[in-house]
């Protein structure tokens, strides 16, 4: 890896929030101790840049840097059919956002940066541009080592990784299994030790209210979960539960646990942005790359009012640092 440079930050979809977001951090954390590279639209970060009034001075990765503060843009402009509108979905931006999210993949998986910081792209503008993904987290382990994708949310010192991610409610329920609850309870498991937490403390939660109520509310716990908790715990990791959902995060936030691994997406994002919107970091596990992103949408109803808050992309590139610090390689 060029020790000049650390984070790869692509800009997500040009018509949402993350040319603004991505600008705004960068400006927050003056002076930079890192040395960042954008994957963007080299037109649409001068015209947000402007918008702003930003001080800081950009430059294009294959030209003379003007000041030795300025900071490197790897210029992907998508020029076919360009739509710059703030707040519009439109194939064009979803064009835009993969060809960010694919180079800089490119860049980490060739050592070339040490981790991906995203900002977040559009899924209908993804599928309008033809790429047929659910989200970010599967374009990478589509670009990296094929692997089930696993996401982490992170908020201060709370975590949650989830067993499902981009499905329906009834698709989720069908996709548990014991063999698949225990892949992610070991990834998990092994991601946190990687991570700096020695003996990782792990919960799961019952799928059903009050974890089942011995299967007065179902039997789920009872055929797929706590088997899946018992195996995982024959292979030596210290996982817990089923927890019933109401109660599990307040057990996490009172510090009996390291992190607690979710059975679907709302499970552990209703409660995760309850706790800290504006904090909140996706990782993800598995990959042979380091990725971490914001823990919110494009928000296109406000990407034209140029008043996002970045505090999400900065959280995102401390914990892309503390990994890079740590040496965090995930490897099966």
């Amino acid at each position: 890896m060029d020790p000049s440079i650390q984070l790869g930050l692509t800009m997500g979809d040009p018509n949402g929030v993350g040319p603004e977001i991505i600008i705004r951090a960068l400006r927050q954390m003056q002076p930079l101790t890192w040395n960042p590279l954008i994957f963007g639209d080299w037109h649409v970060l001068q015209e947000v840049n402007h918008i702003l009034e930003n001080p800081l001075l950009f430059y294009k990765f294959d030209e003379q840097a003007p000041d030795e503060s300025a900071i490197p843009v790897l210029d992907l402009t998508v020029s076919t059919d360009r739509e710059w509108q703030p707040g519009k979905l439109c194939a064009w931006g979803g064009e835009s956002s993969y060809c960010f999210l694919t180079e800089a993949i490119q860049w980490a998986l060739k050592k070339k940066i040490g981790a991906i910081v995203t900002a977040p792209l559009c899924k209908e503008a993804l599928h309008a541009a033809g790429h047929f993904f659910p989200g970010h987290t599967e374009i990478l382990s589509h670009h990296t080592n094929g692997s089930m994708p696993v996401m982490m949310l992170a908020v201060d010192q709370l975590r949650a990784i989830h067993v499902t991610l981009h499905m329906s409610l009834r698709e989720a329920i069908a996709a548990l299994t014991p063999e698949r609850i225990v892949k992610v309870i070991l990834i998990a498991d092994k991601a946190l030790r990687q991570m700096g937490v020695e003996k990782p403390r792990l919960a799961v939660p019952g799928l059903n209210p009050h974890a089942g109520e011995n299967s007065l509310f179902g039997t789920e716990e009872q055929e797929i979960i706590i088997p899946a908790i018992e195996e995982a715990q024959r292979l030596g990791v210290d996982c817990q539960g089923p927890f019933p959902p109401d109660i599990i995060f307040l057990h996490h936030r009172d510090g009996l646990f390291d992190a607690v691994v979710t059975l679907y997406h709302d499970q552990a994002h209703i409660p995760f942005k309850l706790l800290g919107f504006e904090r909140g970091v996706n990782i993800t596990l598995g990959l042979p790359i380091i990725r971490t992103s914001v823990d919110h949408g494009t928000a296109f109803d406000r990407a034209a009012r140029f008043q996002s808050n970045p505090q999400s992309l900065i959280q995102a590139v401390g914990f892309a640092r503390q990994m890079i610090a740590n040496d965090y390689q995930f490897t099966e």
